[in-house]
């Protein structure tokens, strides 16, 4: 090869090297305004983004990631009081930019922000409705986990949580009160060590408190979820971890407290749980509007539960 040739060669790799990093600063961007509140921006953005992105991969990269903003906005205009034309119009969006990567090239985040999406737009529309689309959200959920093997994902745990915990029970749909706490224990449990999500500590809350077992009750009832898990070892991950709260047995002692599961009530645990999200909420350097929401929501369960 000519030295002509060769220096040719070593500038295209530069080249491609250079555009491939501007790209992920493009996205590193975008994402740190999402974590950062500024959903406008952050849309403003990936929307410029797209129309630059030839590949179907790095399409899929932007798409996704549209959703998560595009539901978030939704969020946000719910709380503001907007028209349900207007949030079914914007959770549309969102299930529309998730569809269309999963259609170019599908991503476990894909899938997780369609099924948020759908569910969104379900709580919307009505309790009918939303019986409606748990079936498709749950598969998408379970393509997450058992599919792409995405167990540490804090937010779908959360949402599979919420899922079995809104829904009803057995013969209307699949819900299950006890399903729902294993999952959102998961979800505590994988929570990044750069993230808060004080709406997870809320939802444990609040399931624990229905629940309402005593202290011994739960010896017993959390040593029988417990040889659940071991009996299910070779089951898919997400029906696994239907008996996660069992996994670790009834000594398991939750990160937010000194006492193991056998030494305290549901209650109790929900107390803990409430107040120790509280106290961890002001450490934090930023939180969004609906974090803020969301501390209003655990002080006023505080008052309920004292």
């Amino acid at each position: 090869m000519t030295r002509k040739r060769f220096g040719i060669v070593v500038l295209t790799l530069v080249l491609c090297i250079a555009a491939v990093s501007a790209a992920d600063q493009v996205l590193e961007q975008a994402d740190a305004l999402y974590r950062q509140d500024k959903l406008e921006e952050a849309k403003a953005m990936l929307l410029t983004a797209l129309s630059s992105k030839t590949s179907a991969p790095d399409k899929a990269d932007v798409l996704w990631r549209l959703s998560r903003i595009v539901l978030n906005i939704g969020d946000e205009l719910d709380a503001e009081g907007a028209s349900k034309d207007t949030l079914f119009a914007t959770y549309e969006e969102a299930q529309s930019y998730a569809e269309q990567a999963i259609s170019l090239h599908p991503l476990a985040e894909a899938y997780q922000w369609r099924a948020s999406s759908v569910g969104r737009w379900g709580e919307t529309k009505g309790p009918l409705n939303a019986l409606g689309k748990a079936e498709p959200m749950r598969k998408d959920l379970a393509v997450v986990i058992n599919d792409f093997n995405d167990l540490n994902n804090s937010e779908v745990w959360y949402v599979l949580g919420q899922l079995y915990f809104q829904l009803p029970g057995w013969p209307i749909s699949f819900g299950n009160l006890d399903t729902a706490i294993s999952y959102t224990r998961k979800a505590l449990d994988t929570v990044p060590s750069d993230e808060q999500f004080p709406g997870h500590y809320k939802a444990l809350a609040e399931m624990l408190w229905k629940r309402d077992w005593s202290a011994s009750k739960r010896n017993s009832e959390i040593a029988k979820i417990q040889k659940q898990w071991d009996k299910n070892a070779n089951k898919s991950a997400l029906e696994r971890h239907e008996y996660y709260e069992g996994s670790k047995g009834t000594g398991a002692k939750p990160f937010y407290t000194n006492k193991t599961l056998k030494e305290m009530s549901d209650r109790e645990e929900a107390l803990i749980l409430v107040n120790y999200a509280i106290s961890e909420y002001p450490k934090w350097p930023f939180h969004s509007r609906g974090d803020a929401r969301t501390l209003d929501d655990l002080q006023k369960l505080l008052a309920e539960y004292r």
